[in-house]
């Protein structure tokens, strides 16, 4: 089942609701025709604090609209193409981010190693790569991420003025229901970052703070799928698609722990309220900053997860005014400086 939130074209009022055969319906609309009402399917966080009922109670109108599709109109059910989907967590309760993969952060800290002392740097970087490859397997490291600065679908990631090495950062993330179904669901979550300012901050001067924190910086979509249809979510190829210029590949199979071991290493430090989103870490080869290749101003990303479907995120053309960089400047953003 994937659940969403959605708008009409024409904008309105968000709905939450189902995907069913290719059209997006609002649990509303389904209880309206039905003459059936479940208070607890108003809105996303009533459906997750209310497992496993408010699923059972959702899975019945997932059927009812399958067997009388065709009885319902242009407005109650909106083909996915034109519906705007929005983030299936408006606002989560909170956003942590783990770092469950240890090629990930080997190739990261390569590239920062590799940008921040140049020429010293590039020798080094091998090095520093298998070491932290090394010191990261297994390890249950993660941060609290800006839990306010939520986009869904085709929305537009912000740029900010202090960075010229914006990147993506596409993960697997858990979607939290309550105590007796602690895993509601997956989705595509896109962190992105500040990449030419990181590296200070990842060695301690601050934490990532202004690499991670800015608005507009995580993204979230395009549904709810829950495990049934997932399957296992260590067995996903991913695909990034950066414009026309790149296509880089990986896949979940690389993280180093289950999504239900970091769940349960989580309630060992707080209690996850339902619509907590957990991302379990980066997929390697998947970042400019593991390809030390870097995204545009006004190119579409697209995040493609098996049975999890597409995030699309937009990049601004029209970045303002920036700031020179640690890293020096790119050529791309000349006029922008």
């Amino acid at each position: 089942m994937k659940l969403l939130n959605f708008q009409a074209e024409a904008g309105g009022a968000p709905k939450f609701g189902v995907v069913i055969k290719g059209y997006a319906m609002s649990f509303e609309t389904l209880q309206q025709k039905s003459g059936q009402t479940f208070i607890q399917l108003s809105d996303v966080y009533s459906y997750l604090e209310n497992l496993p009922s408010s699923e059972d109670a959702a899975r019945e109108f997932l059927k009812y609209g399958e067997a009388y599709i065709s009885s319902f109109n242009d407005r109650e059910k909106i083909p996915l193409e034109k519906a705007k989907i929005l983030s299936p967590v408006p606002v989560p309760r909170t956003l942590i981010d783990f770092g469950l993969s240890p090629r990930h952060l080997g190739n990261s800290a390569a590239t920062l190693i590799k940008h921040a002392f140049g020429f010293f740097g590039s020798i080094i970087a091998p090095i520093i790569k298998q070491r932290i490859k090394a010191a990261t397997s297994g390890k249950m490291i993660y941060y609290k991420g800006n839990h306010n600065a939520i986009i869904g679908d085709n929305d537009t990631i912000h740029w900010p003025a202090y960075s010229s090495y914006l990147d993506i950062e596409p993960e697997l993330a858990i979607i939290t229901g309550n105590e007796a179904v602690p895993i509601a669901g997956y989705t595509i979550f896109n962190d992105s970052s500040a990449r030419d300012v990181q590296f200070k901050e990842m060695l301690g001067l601050g934490g990532p703070a202004r690499s991670k924190d800015f608005d507009h910086s995580n993204g979230l979509g395009p549904f709810i799928v829950t495990p049934d249809e997932v399957g296992d979510p260590l067995a996903l190829n991913v695909k990034v698609k950066v414009g026309e210029r790149y296509e880089w590949k990986g896949s979940t199979s690389e993280y180093c722990a289950r999504p239900e071991k970091a769940v349960e290493f989580l309630k060992t430090v707080l209690t996850p309220l339902p619509g907590t989103v957990i991302g379990l870490g980066t997929i390697p080869d998947c970042t400019g900053l593991d390809n030390d290749l870097w995204i545009n101003p006004g190119e579409k990303i697209e995040i493609i997860f098996d049975k999890l479907g597409i995030l699309r995120q937009n990049i601004p053309e029209n970045l303002g005014k920036i700031e020179p960089s640690p890293w020096g400047s790119r050529e791309e953003l000349r006029k922008f400086y």
